[in-house]
């Protein structure tokens, strides 16, 4: 009887782990399809890769000197439809510290992945109850920062970063660690106007004709907008995104979205550079920009030296004065990504 008992116990302990386990490699992560509601039921262990995750940016301060895969799990997903992408990660145990890492693979696999957001804000599980970085954390709307590095010490640390502006056919890969506890699981929401391989995408509503108007039109000549360029420098131009302003004098800030490794850019509005060759640093670099006449217009980030690592990706805020909008943009050898300028 006592060698039975001691037989179940056993296979309990082993059946749990395995459990545990099943996505606590980067090659084993769960594939999500949709955006709805996962539940991950527990999180114990770093896998049989425990290299795959080190040297990580903004765990470099941390106790684990830059190794970011604690009682990990590894979610992964391609975008159906280019948007943008937020989530919200909730711990099972409220007092837990929850850090993450988003990957964009460059080749849909876990060898050629570049950063693109890094969390690893935290703090004393007993400061639970009055702690911005603890409890829930994801990518949210109205954040612009890209990384967040260990600890919680500086005035605007939280446990929140920007949301993505993903491309149809991009793939992404996610690290999910709890550096607290082993065992208790989270809850993830994705959100956000991007699309899944197995969301729909709504019909637009078709537009309501104008009535008829017998007023005089006014003689002040409208300046045709100008399409999206098709090429910069020999490299397809793809537009990533848009924004609306209300001023033609705009303000812009660039910055390197996760590390510092030698990216050099420009910057392009319409086809016309208005930036030349900045080299990219964590800290935001301003410049002004006066809008052309036209309703839209396009500014584009080109790649002119890679650095350390391909392609570049850089973090755009745009302010006109009244709001600051935040979009990351990236540039590649064969495309670069345009973000579309709507004049209000």
């Amino acid at each position: 009887m006592l060698r039975y008992s001691l037989t179940i116990f056993i296979f309990y302990v082993l059946n749990i782990n395995l459990f545990s386990q099943a996505h606590a490699d980067c090659v084993t992560a769960m594939e999500l399809c949709d955006k709805n509601k996962l539940s991950i039921n527990s999180a114990g262990g770093e896998g049989a890769n425990r290299s795959e995750a080190d040297f990580i940016a903004c765990f470099m301060s941390s106790e684990n000197k830059g190794q970011a895969e604690e009682n990990s799990t590894w979610l992964k997903f391609e975008i159906a439809e280019s948007g943008i992408l937020s989530f919200t990660i909730t711990p099972h145990k409220t007092d837990d510290d929850i850090d993450f890492v988003v990957y964009r693979s460059l080749d849909g696999s876990c060898k050629n992945m570049k950063i693109v957001r890094c969390n690893a804000a935290g703090d004393p599980s007993d400061w639970a109850s009055h702690s911005k970085c603890l409890g829930q954390t994801g990518l949210r709307s109205g954040e612009t920062d890209s990384s967040e590095d260990a600890g919680c010490n500086d005035t605007n640390d939280n446990a929140w970063l920007a949301p993505l502006n993903v491309l149809k056919g991009e793939k992404y890969i996610l690290l999910v660690s709890n550096v607290s506890t082993r065992g208790p699981g989270f809850d993830i929401d994705l959100g956000g106007t991007a699309l899944l391989p197995c969301e729909k995408k709504k019909p637009v509503a078709a537009a309501k004709p104008k009535p008829a108007t017998s007023k005089p039109t006014s003689s002040t000549s409208v300046v045709p907008s100008k399409p999206a360029p098709e090429s910069i420098g020999g490299r397809k131009v793809e537009v990533g995104g848009e924004v609306k302003v209300k001023s033609r004098k705009i303000k812009i800030k660039l910055w390197d979205s996760q590390v510092q490794d030698g990216d050099i850019i420009s910057v392009y509005l319409d086809d016309k550079k208005v930036i030349d060759r900045i080299y990219l640093t964590l800290k935001p670099q301003e410049f002004e920009i006066d809008l052309p006449p036209g309703k839209e217009h396009y500014l584009t980030v080109f790649a002119d030296d890679f650095g350390k690592a391909e392609p570049n990706t850089a973090m755009v805020l745009i302010s006109d004065g009244v709001r600051e909008q935040t979009i990351d943009l990236v540039a590649g050898r064969r495309k670069q990504e345009s973000v579309k300028i709507i004049s209000e």
